[in-house]
C-alpha cells in the first residue's frame, strides 16, 4: 500500500476517533428548549429527564446551549429535583430541567395596561413548538402594582399585517387571545389553579346537548416564562371567558340570542343589590361591562337589567314564581357551594361573568379571578376565618323565600359533591400532588430564588390544608342544617 495512502487512512482513523470522543463529550440542547438568565444566574432547560439514562453518553462533560457550557458536576442521568452547576468562560449557572412547557418572550418596547405592543414569543414542549410575532400587554388592576406582572397575549400572523392568528396549548381551545397569569399574590402558586379544576369538575353547561364544545369555565396550564432574557418564574397559561369559550348562539343581524357580560366593579347591580337605570349607548351599566354582543356600537342591557330588577325590586310572590325561569337554578346553586367552599370574598360583587346561551334562555355564572381564595384574599394576606357564609342579594333572597325548595336542592347537592369532587380523598389529593410536584421538580427554589417569599414554605402548605380542614366541617354543618 503506498505510504502517503496509509498516513492518510491512519490520520482518518485518528481524527474519527477523536470527533467521536469530543461529541459524546458534549450534548446540544435544542433550539427554543431552553432560556438563559444572565443576570440571576440561571439557565432552565426543558428535556426529558426520564430518557436521559438512555440517551446520554457516559462521559458528558459539557452541554452547548447555543454556546458550550462546561458540567462542573458528575452527571450519568438528568433529573427534575436537582439543579446542576455549568459554567461558560467564567460565569457560573444553576441549571434546572423543568417538565412543564418553557415559553420565550422578546419586547422592545415598553409594555402598557392599554394597547398590546409587538413582540416575539417561543413556546416549547416535548409535543410542540411554537415561534409567532405577539401583541403583548400587562392586564389586571391590583395586580399591576405587582413587581411580576401578568399579561395578555394576542398571537399574529407577522409583525407588519399583526392579523389575529390562532393556536393551540396543550389540551387547550385553538385560539389567538391568550392569558399569562404571574400568580405573584399567592405564595404556593396553586390556589387559583385548584379553584378552576374545582368548577370545571362540578358543573357542566346546561347546554352541552346543543353546544357540546361548551365549557363551564377556562382552562390553564402551568408554563414557566423568561422575557428579555431574564427568568420570570412560574405562570398560569390560560384561556379567556368569551362567546367561544362558552360557545353562546351568535346573534342573528339585530336580534340579540346569547349574551355576555363582565362584573368587574362594585357598582351594586353584580351584588344584586341595586337596578340603576341604563343606557344601551354605554358599555358598562352598574358594575357590569358588555362583552357579548355590541351591535353597531350599542350595547343590549334591557334583558339582564330586568333580571337584577326583579331581584332588587320585585314582590317576594313575583321573585318565587320567576327566579327559576330567569336563572338556571342548577347553575345557582353549583356556584354559590364554589364560592363558599374556597371562601372566595371577591366573586359575589365581581369577578365573575353573568351568560346567557340564547334567547329566553335563562342566565347562569361563570367564575374569574380566582386568586383571593382558600384563607387568602387578594393581596396574598392571610384571612383565617372559616366559620361564615358568603352571600349578595340574589342568595340572600333564595335563603330567605325557599322558591321550589332551594334549599333542600342545596343541601341535596353539598352531601352529593362530598361524595367525590368535594370528598376529602379528592380536594386534599389534588392540593398535595400540585404542591408535592413544584416542590420536588424545584420549582418553587427558582421561583423563590427570583420573587422571595417571606413565610415557609411547608408553614404555608400546613395553613392551606388546615383552613380547607375547618372550612369543609363547618360548611358540612351549615348545607346538612339547611
Amino acid at each position: 500500500m503506498h505510504l502517503t495512502f496509509r498516513l492518510h487512512l491512519i490520520f482518518s482513523v485518528i481524527f474519527s476517533f477523536f470527533r467521536f470522543g469530543l461529541a459524546a463529550q458534549e450534548i446540544t440542547a435544542d433550539a427554543g428548549s431552553f432560556g438563559i438568565d444572565d443576570k440571576n444566574k440561571i439557565i432552565v432547560w426543558h428535556h426529558n429527564a426520564s430518557d436521559s439514562k438512555a440517551t446520554l453518553p457516559k462521559r458528558i462533560k459539557k452541554i452547548r446551549f447555543g454556546t458550550s457550557y462546561k458540567i462542573l458536576d458528575k452527571i450519568k442521568s438528568f433529573s427534575y429535583s436537582r439543579s446542576y452547576t455549568i459554567k461558560r468562560r467564567r460565569d457560573t449557572f444553576a441549571l434546572y430541567i423543568t417538565r412543564l412547557p418553557l415559553i420565550i418572550i422578546d419586547v422592545d418596547t415598553a409594555l402598557n395596561k392599554d394597547s398590546k405592543v409587538l413582540g416575539t414569543i417561543g413556546y416549547y414542549s416535548s409535543n410542540k413548538s411554537v415561534q409567532s410575532a405577539v401583541g403583548i400587554e400587562f392586564r389586571g388592576n391590583l395586580s399591576l402594582t405587582y413587581p411580576k406582572k401578568t399579561f395578555d397575549l394576542e398571537f399574529w400572523t407577522d409583525s407588519i399585517a399583526k392579523n389575529s392568528k390562532d393556536v393551540q396549548f396543550m389540551t387547550m381551545r385553538n385560539d389567538d387571545d391568550w392569558i399569562l397569569d404571574g400568580l405573584y399574590n399567592e405564595p404556593l402558586r396553586i390556589r387559583s389553579y385548584i379553584a378552576s379544576e374545582l368548577w370545571n369538575a362540578i358543573h357542566k353547561p346546561y347546554y352541552r346537548a346543543l353546544a357540546p364544545e361548551a365549557k363551564s369555565g377556562f382552562t390553564q396550564e402551568y408554563v414557566e416564562v423568561f422575557k428579555n432574557k431574564r427568568y420570570l418564574g412560574l405562570f398560569t397559561l390560560s384561556e379567556s371567558v368569551d362567546r367561544k369559550q362558552l360557545d353562546l348562539v351568535k346573534n342573528e343581524d339585530n336580534l340579540i340570542k346569547g349574551e355576555l357580560f363582565k362584573a368587574e366593579s362594585y357598582e351594586g347591580a353584580p351584588a344584586f343589590e341595586k337596578a340603576p337605570e341604563y343606557n344601551n349607548l354605554f358599555p358598562h351599566w352598574g358594575g357590569f361591562r358588555m362583552e357579548f354582543p355590541v351591535i353597531d356600537y350599542k350595547s343590549h342591557w334591557e334583558d339582564i337589567a330586568d333580571l337584577v330588577n326583579m331581584v332588587v325590586n320585585a314582590s317576594d310572590a313575583e321573585f318565587t314564581a320567576n327566579i327559576g325561569k330567569r336563572l338556571n337554578m342548577t347553575n345557582v346553586i353549583d356556584y354559590f357551594i364554589f364560592v363558599n367552599v374556597l371562601r372566595a370574598t371577591d366573586n359575589l360583587g365581581k369577578n365573575y361573568y353573568l351568560a346567557r346561551y340564547d334567547v329566553e334562555e335563562p342566565y347562569f355564572f361563570v367564575p374569574w379571578d380566582l386568586d383571593g381564595v382558600m384563607g387568602i384574599i387578594q393581596d396574598g394576606k392571610r384571612i383565617a376565618t372559616t366559620d361564615d357564609i358568603l352571600s349578595n342579594g340574589l342568595f340572600d333572597r333564595l335563603l330567605r323565600l325557599n322558591p321550589n325548595g332551594y334549599r333542600n336542592n342545596l343541601r341535596l347537592r353539598w352531601q352529593t359533591l362530598r361524595k367525590k369532587e368535594l370528598g376529602d380523598a379528592t380536594l386534599f389529593g389534588q392540593i398535595e400532588h400540585l404542591f408535592s410536584k413544584l416542590k420536588e421538580d424545584k420549582i418553587y427554589e427558582r421561583e423563590h430564588g427570583i420573587w422571595p417569599n417571606q413565610r415557609k414554605l411547608d408553614e404555608d402548605y400546613q395553613y392551606l390544608e388546615s383552613w380547607v380542614t375547618k372550612r369543609l366541617l363547618f360548611l358540612d354543618g351549615y348545607f346538612n342544617d339547611l
